[in-house]
């Protein structure tokens, strides 16, 4: 079987990854291409919660997994042994989908160089997109906070690093194109 294809979309919480991953998973399966939609959140969402903290959730076992915790009034992101295993694991997992066969789209928020450089071994050999989804930082935080689901914060903490460590086949505003003008942009 051949291997599959991958499309990252990298970009800050609240910059509308996840509503244009699913635009383009209908305008892919419109056209007879089945694409996978995978976030960092679906892993993190089967972890038990005592190995995070973030917000006003401290577990007791959040040094060994994910802090995100602010500081100098940013929030900051600490990864402990557990923690690296869950993203290692997670990279592992789109990885070894687009192995056997499926094409696959990634909802990311990438903060480190440890994360890229996790991807590039992961995903060596394999066809590859990145994107990045760009957002002014104030429309950022007007979703963030009208959304009522999201630490606040968090948007403005991964403004400044969340682009620091890509190299983009494609760039695409969310504040200035619609999830489907993004997706036709992407798709060309």
């Amino acid at each position: 079987m051949d291997p599959g294809r991958v499309i990252v979309l990298n970009g800050m919480t609240s910059a509308g990854k996840s509503t244009l991953a699913r635009t383009l998973q209908r305008k892919l399966a419109a056209s007879g291409e089945p694409w996978i939609v995978i976030a960092l959140d679906d892993v993190v969402a089967r972890v038990p919660a005592d190995w995070f903290q973030i917000g006003d959730h401290v577990g007791p076992h959040a040094e060994a997994g994910m802090i995100f915790a602010m500081v100098d009034g940013g929030i900051v992101r600490r990864v402990g042994p557990f923690g690296r295993t869950i993203l290692a694991g997670y990279r592992a997992a789109v990885a070894g989908m687009a192995r056997a066969g499926l094409d696959v789209i990634v909802d990311e928020v990438l903060l480190s160089a440890e994360d890229w450089d996790g991807w590039q071994v992961e995903l060596a050999g394999l066809s590859v997109r990145w994107v990045a989804v760009e957002l002014a930082l104030e429309i950022a935080l007007r979703r963030e906070r009208d959304r009522g689901d999201r630490v606040i914060g968090m948007a403005a903490a991964q403004f400044d690093v969340v682009h620091s460590f890509a190299t983009y086949d494609v760039r695409v505003d969310t504040g200035v194109l619609s999830p489907e003008e993004a997706a036709d942009v992407i798709l060309r």
